[in-house]
């Protein structure tokens, strides 16, 4: 039951649909041991579960997701190098238990629990530590680029919106700025604003209301998103003094930053892994070890999306592939 490269079918799972690989590889786990149960959780690069592979035809959901849970949480402790194959450190309901860790420098991608009553062999054991490159390389990829809806797909996802109510003439008549996060830079330049909105979202209300006329029938609201990690709402009031124009500023919290990278500057998928390591602060020999290629490959991909952002530096390549204005 499913809620939500790898050894010898490496080309196989590459040619399933992306959205259906975590099953294959599950499966070929499955046709390599011969075991009562094979269970595995894949999870983000925030250490969240993402999905979870479960032995429906065992029945006892509960109880195996309680066996990849209790897992989860003792391998995340362990000083050990990871990826990894380990007896199993929680009771099996009386059962014999190896444990493959799938990940990358201390992040755990992928976790396979595969059980029986009886004792796993040395050929078993090599067989499941054969599935550890490949199958880190494939649950970091997937992990990449878990959740790419766009930020105008996943709005529902803010914090506490700025309001304002401009004239037509766009000068602030009122304002509310929420103060739950006093160190949010965009809260931050918000309040900044007296009579003026900060131009970015000026130019965002601008858009919208480009149309409307006297006419109150053009007076459609719209949502601009100026920014990756902000949301501008615009929508008409209607009072005694004439109309206004309300505007509700918001911050988009974004799981996936790599999605204006691809978008804005036709990044490869292998230079989007690239760029998620070197956001993590990677230098290139770390790069080229989690991502198992040289360090002049590595170099060679950072070099081009640098030609590609026009960027400088490393830092200044951030900057524009977040989508931070005047980089």
């Amino acid at each position: 039951m499913r809620t939500r490269r790898t050894s010898p079918a490496a080309a196989a799972i590459t040619a399933v649909p992306e959205s259906d690989r975590t099953g294959a590889f599950v499966g070929e786990l499955a046709s390599l041991i011969k075991a009562s149960y094979v269970v595995f959780a894949r999870y983000d690069q925030n250490g969240l579960q993402n999905e979870m592979v479960l032995a429906e035809d065992r029945g006892n959901a509960g109880r195996q997701t309680e066996w990849l849970q209790a897992e989860r949480l003792l391998q995340s402790r362990s000083e050990a190098s990871i990826p990894r194959v380990t007896d199993a450190m929680i009771a099996l309901d009386g059962m014999r238990g190896l444990v493959a860790v799938y990940g990358v420098d201390r992040t755990i991608f992928g976790l396979a629990i595969v059980a029986r009553p009886r004792p796993f062999t040395i050929e078993e054991l090599k067989l499941l530590e054969a599935t550890l490159r490949s199958g880190s390389e494939l649950m970091r990829r997937l992990s990449t680029f878990e959740g790419e809806q766009s930020a105008q797909e996943r709005t529902a996802e803010r914090a506490s919106p700025a309001q304002f109510v401009l004239s037509r003439d766009y000068a602030i008549e009122s304002k509310w700025i929420p103060s739950d996060d006093p160190t949010d830079v965009l809260q931050n330049i918000l309040e900044l604003a007296e009579t003026a909105l900060p131009p970015v979202v000026e130019s965002a209300v601008r858009s919208v209301t480009a149309s409307w006329t006297n006419d109150p029938r053009t007076w459609e609201p719209g949502t601009i998103v100026p920014l990756p990690f902000m949301v501008v709402r615009v929508a008409p009031l209607a009072g005694s003094a004439g109309p206004k124009i309300g505007v509700l500023v918001e911050r988009y919290r974004s799981r996936n930053p790599l999605r204006h990278a691809a978008d804005k500057f036709a990044m490869s998928s292998r230079e989007l892994e690239v760029l998620s390591l070197v956001l993590k602060g990677f230098g290139t020999p770390q790069i080229a070890t989690a991502l198992d290629i040289a360090e002049s490959t590595a170099h060679d991909h950072i070099k081009r999306m640098m030609l590609k952002t026009r960027a400088r530096n490393r830092v200044e390549l951030a900057a524009k592939t977040l989508g931070w204005r005047g980089a």
